[in-house]
């Protein structure tokens, strides 16, 4: 009985001390998408597309192939080492399974924090539920647009040192499957970022 105890105890601390806040190094944030404390939801965990890293990546179930409202949405909070311009990117795949190249291609993302647009992109649209869409049908691609009424605008932001985001991920279209979640710092190179050897970031 003494033992059932401990162990409870031991899982219960280790949940309540386990680190949730991912800190960026050398201008890279690295976030499986699996790990979040989030609700699921009509995310569900998938091991079927091979090549992902990780414990398993997400598929939207919820919605429509084309589109939808935001649902379930998915938390990830950050920090970063260096102040500058960063640019979000999802590693995905659009499973079509028969429909049309445009659909099961996007989700919602909005940025929560004290950031400034990096660019010409609005700031209402990047702290607001905005599509964003990419991805390959045959394997693993990525996605870095938004999408307001079929205009396109980058991902950028700006981004202080000291300060803590959360990136929510909201599911759009049906069968969008994500991988991990990247932020690099304009400094870092695209290969570098989109590495599937390159680990995921630490957290505190």
């Amino acid at each position: 009985m003494k033992k059932i105890v401990m162990s409870v105890c031991l899982t219960l601390c280790c949940s309540v001390f386990a680190g949730e806040v991912f800190e960026g190094k050398n201008g890279l944030v690295i976030m499986e998408v699996e790990s979040t404390t989030s609700s699921k939801g009509k995310w569900k965990e998938m091991k079927t597309i091979p090549g992902y890293t990780g414990e398993c990546h997400f598929e939207f179930t919820g919605n429509k192939p084309a589109m939808g409202p935001p649902k379930n949405p998915l938390k990830y909070e950050f920090t970063v080492d260096k102040e500058g311009v960063y640019e979000l990117m999802i590693r995905c795949h659009k499973r079509l399974a028969g429909e049309e190249k445009d659909k099961c291609n996007d989700c919602y993302v909005r940025l929560e924090g004290d950031f400034e647009s990096a660019g010409e992109t609005p700031k209402s649209i990047l702290g607001e539920d905005t599509k964003f869409f990419g991805g390959s049908a045959k394997g693993w691609g990525w996605t870095d647009r938004l999408d307001v009424k079929h205009k396109k605008w980058p991902a950028v932001y700006t981004l202080k040192t000291g300060e803590k985001y959360t990136l929510v991920i909201s599911g759009r279209s049906q069968r969008f499957n994500m991988d991990r979640i990247v932020f690099k710092h304009k400094s870092v190179q695209d290969g570098k970022a989109k590495s599937a050897e390159a680990p995921e970031s630490t957290r505190k």
